[in-house]
């Protein structure tokens, strides 16, 4: 007979040298995004004309008969963030299948991608790639930047394996936003279609844009959603809601 023998001790792995896998999914379910959020757009980072559409995005956005006021404002400088995010995301050898862009009704800029990656593997890896610190808040783990380092975002790690790139400082109050923590109290009054809702339901493009608020238009304080795509050569602005 062969000798009876105790379990195997395992070894624990080193994690800080281990990599989240490259091929991402995309973001998934759109129906936590925030009612309130002013603008939201959805990138297709595997479409190959999303760099010349965010370039066409920014510029129509401020020549375009008819584009909202907030359109202007929160969309101008969208092919320079664009660049300067996918080139951090590449530092970190991250490659999101889809990249999400709110703002809050501040004009908060908030940059969400869905990595499938063991947590604390993560961490290490965006400590690495970023020079950011995490540590775990009674509301979640949060990473903040080395301001040595001058990474410009607090890092929050949401449910799904949503990660979220906010501006430095405002990683707590942001993600109250996020969470659906932030807004006032739903009374029962009558909701229209919230922002997640119209862009889910828009027919694909290499970039989905919903704008909601008031000002979307001079002189206008529509209530509901206006919608844009942008392909390399054109956008196309939906007609008003009725």
């Amino acid at each position: 007979m062969s000798e009876t023998t105790g379990p195997i001790a395992q070894v624990p792995e080193d994690m800080s040298k281990q990599t989240c896998p490259q091929v991402q999914d995309p973001i998934g379910d759109l129906e936590w995004i925030p009612a309130d959020a002013r603008v939201v757009a959805l990138f297709d980072l595997g479409d190959p004309g999303v760099d010349d559409a965010a370039a066409e995005l920014a510029r129509a956005s401020a020549t375009t008969p008819g584009m909202p006021v907030v359109a202007a404002l929160g969309l101008g400088f969208v092919a320079t963030q664009l660049h300067i995010l996918r080139r951090q995301l590449a530092d970190a050898a991250l490659t999101p299948r889809e990249l999400l862009l709110l703002h809050d009704p501040a004009g908060a800029v908030v940059w969400i991608v869905r990595v499938r990656c063991d947590l604390a593997v993560l961490q290490n890896t965006l400590a690495r790639a970023w020079g950011v610190t995490s540590r775990t808040t009674a509301a979640g783990p949060l990473a903040e930047p080395d301001p040595a380092r001058g990474f410009p975002h607090d890092l929050v790690f949401l449910g799904d394996d949503r990660l979220a790139l906010v501006p430095a400082g405002a990683g707590g109050k942001l993600r109250r936003w996020l969470e659906g923590q932030a807004g006032p109290p739903d009374l029962g009054e009558r909701r229209g279609e919230t922002p997640g809702q119209a862009l889910a339901r828009l027919d694909p493009a290499p970039i989905r844009v919903v704008l909601a608020g008031r000002g979307l238009l001079a002189g206008d304080a529509a209530s509901a959603p206006r919608t844009v795509r942008a392909w390399p050569d054109r956008v196309a602005l939906d007609a008003a809601p009725p």
